[in-house]
């Protein structure tokens, strides 16, 4: 009986080592239309998160979907080098130099051979800032958020700030020209709004009936919102200003990044904080001793209550004057930062400083500024303003580890 039980051991043993080493072996499996040679090659997922087309972990995602699926025509996204679909999974491997690839719809038809000599309507990868203005115009939109809107979706009765994007809110001069042929609008309706319980601004609330649906023109038709647009990045509910929406994967990667560096510039009234709110007391926090000194901000290394990663330093910190009117104690201070927490500067000023922030408003996202545009209104990004977010993208950081491991090993030879 333990002969017998030991062979039913070893058995199983063998089977799983087989299996993971096919495994390996399926992982670096590569499709000879991709191919070049074994030393010039990396993961195709790699390739595209070095050329700035998605993340490794999206072109993964892909990929896989797409090896599990039996017709590559069913999927929604498809990743094509050299015109041909990539179905074999993500041990796919192509060349360092790699140009032609792209993420399209898996039922595009692909006619395309393997033969680069014979494919004349190959398109080689053009990084987003670098592609023709047409191509690109309309992408990417700004938006002057006023209080009372979540950038996000619809939640708890409250507005969501892609309502604003009507055509009747663009101060574009050539809506009707060049932008009609890329801006598409359509007609939502409400979900319908509890009006006792929402926090719809006074100006929107007016134009409400009772059953909490939007109020209707003379044609008694709902008014068109712009569609395909999604929010890149947030701004609070009792925040205003810059809000930037885009229908370019690119561009939301690029301002939502953690790696970015895009500075985002703050003005903000504050006044001494009086007593902790309730969610506060809940949590044991204590207010600070009042401060006025910004030398926390401008250090970093603070961490927020309950927040694991530190603060990084603040770019510019500084207090503005005060307007001799203002009878209260409110003063103005502005802020540049290049990282964007949940609430970040509020809680920055009530956890370092002891202040209240009563007035919150982001007044430029890089170079795109607020300018002369009027709350509520939005307006198209312009080319210079799209090249200079691209400008200084942010360079991957080199791993050190096979460098401190090839250290380790001459001070253990030379020992």
């Amino acid at each position: 009986m333990p002969l017998v039980f030991e062979m039913m051991v070893f058995l199983n043993f063998t089977r799983n080592n087989i299996f993971r080493s096919s495994q390996r072996c399926a992982s670096t499996i590569i499709s000879p239309s991709f191919s070049t040679t074994i030393k010039d090659e990396v993961r195709l997922s790699k390739r595209m998160s070095e050329l700035g087309i998605c993340s490794r972990r999206e072109a993964a995602r892909i990929l896989k979907d797409a090896s599990e699926c039996s017709n590559h025509k069913a999927l929604k996204s498809v990743i094509y080098v050299r015109g041909l679909p990539v179905m074999e999974g993500t041990g796919v491997k192509v060349a360092q130099d790699e140009k032609y690839i792209e993420i399209r719809s898996g039922n595009v038809a692909t006619a395309i051979t393997s033969d680069e000599s014979n494919n004349k309507d190959l398109k080689e990868y053009v990084p987003y800032a670098e592609r023709p203005w047409h191509e690109i115009c309309g992408d990417s939109i700004v938006l002057n958020k006023p209080i009372g809107y979540v950038s996000g979706q619809e939640e708890h009765q409250h507005v969501p700030a892609v309502r604003l994007l009507t055509r009747s809110n663009n101060i574009d001069t050539d809506i009707d020209g060049i932008l009609s042929s890329s801006l598409r609008f359509t007609k939502k309706k409400w979900s319908g709004l509890d009006l006792e319980t929402s926090s719809v601004p006074k100006h929107i609330r007016n134009t409400l009936n009772r059953d909490g649906k939007a109020a209707v023109d003379q044609d008694n038709k709902w008014e068109a919102t712009l569609q395909g647009y999604s929010c890149a990045g947030r701004l609070d509910l009792d925040s205003a200003g810059v809000l930037i929406f885009t229908r370019a994967g690119m561009m939301a990667r690029r301002l939502i990044s953690p790696q970015s560096k895009i500075k985002k510039e703050y003005i903000i009234k504050v006044t001494p904080a009086v007593q902790l709110t309730a969610r506060e007391r809940e949590m044991g926090m204590n207010l600070p001793p009042l401060t006025t000194d910004l030398e926390p901000f401008l250090k970093g290394g603070r961490r927020l209550w309950n927040d694991a990663k530190p603060l990084k330093p603040v770019v510019e910190a500084e207090w503005l004057q005060n307007d001799p009117k203002d009878k209260q104690e409110i003063r103005t201070l502005r802020l540049v930062l290049q990282e964007g927490k949940k609430r970040q500067i509020r809680r920055m000023c009530r956890e370092l400083l002891g202040l209240h922030v009563v007035d919150l408003v982001r007044t430029s996202i890089g170079p795109v500024k607020i300018g002369s545009l009027p709350e509520g209104k939005w307006r198209t990004l312009t080319k210079e303003e799209v090249l200079g977010l691209f400008l200084d993208s942010p360079k991957k950081r080199k791993s050190k580890k096979k460098r401190k491991r090839k250290e380790s090993r001459d001070t253990y030879l030379n020992a």
